[in-house]
């Protein structure tokens, strides 16, 4: 965090100074010290004062005062929005009158870490400076979200940042929270449930003891619409061996998922799932 800190403090210097640079050799060329110019000159040199870390009047302890509250709201921010940023760096791009910046993020949420890139661009009008986001890319560690992936895809196509950062925290929740609850269960009943592709899979399946080959499958998708409204839904498939399944098992059967369902709008996901557990 410092070493950002301290880079940031670093470029911000370093573009400062060509401007200043630029200014004089300007004045230079034109052999004019006019009043607006000179005015300009000693805005900009009062500013790199202020920037200047060389300039702070200020004690090393109070330097790593500022530091923690700064850490501090950040570490408060990233719990408010469920994003933390761990790496960040910008290129300014000139576009004529336009000024347009490029921005390369890398960050997490949750479990989920993903990378942004970026250009926002500034257009200046005579009432205001609007900026607007021109470009966007977004990279997952991963590609097993298959709708987390349209959804990416769309909101890269409509250039919508705000919409992937307001979706992102409640999927990363949903996401973790079925791959902790999968674990759970797999600690909990080893000799019932078995996750054939690991708990970052959608889906855990249930044996039954009592009867070989009878077995139920639990998905557990989450879905995410364009809008970005992410919901959760889960089912129970089951499998039957054919010689089981007499005139009472095959009712057991046809009825098993909206059961299953009812125990979800009673008791909620984990005790739903535990209930099932028990009865194989």
């Amino acid at each position: 965090m410092d070493q950002l800190l301290h880079q940031t403090y670093e470029d911000e210097i370093r573009s400062l100074q060509e401007e200043i640079r630029a200014l004089e050799q300007q004045a230079e060329s034109n052999g004019i010290y006019s009043d607006a110019f000179l005015k300009t000159i000693d805005m900009q040199r009062e500013k790199f004062s202020m920037q200047n870390p060389q300039s702070w009047k200020c004690s090393y302890a109070d330097l790593e005062a500022q530091l923690q509250q700064t850490e501090s709201q950040i570490v408060l921010l990233t719990q408010l929005t469920g994003i933390g940023f761990t790496k960040c760096t910008v290129t300014a791009v000139d576009k004529g009158n336009k000024k347009a910046k490029q921005y390369r993020l890398s960050g997490y949420s949750h479990s989920l870490q993903f990378e942004l890139e970026f250009e926002l661009t500034e257009i200046l009008t005579k009432e205001n400076v609007t900026a607007t986001v021109t470009e966007l890319n977004i990279i997952l560690e991963s590609n097993e979200f298959c709708d987390l992936s349209r959804f990416i895809s769309r909101a890269e196509e409509k250039k919508n940042l705000l919409l992937f950062f307001s979706t992102l925290p409640t999927f990363a929740k949903w996401y973790e929270y079925r791959q902790v609850t999968f674990k759970h269960f797999k600690e909990k009943y080893p000799e019932v449930v078995r996750l054939p592709e690991g708990s970052n899979a959608e889906y855990l399946i249930l044996e039954c003891s009592k009867l070989p080959g009878v077995e139920l499958k639990i998905f557990w998708k989450i879905f995410v619409s364009e809008k970005g409204v992410v919901t959760p839904v889960l089912d129970l498939l089951t499998k039957i061996p054919a010689e089981a399944l007499d005139f009472e098992t095959k009712k057991v059967v046809d009825n098993a998922p909206s059961s299953f369902r009812s125990l979800l709008r009673l008791f909620g996901i984990e005790a739903a799932i535990d209930c099932l557990i028990k009865l194989m």
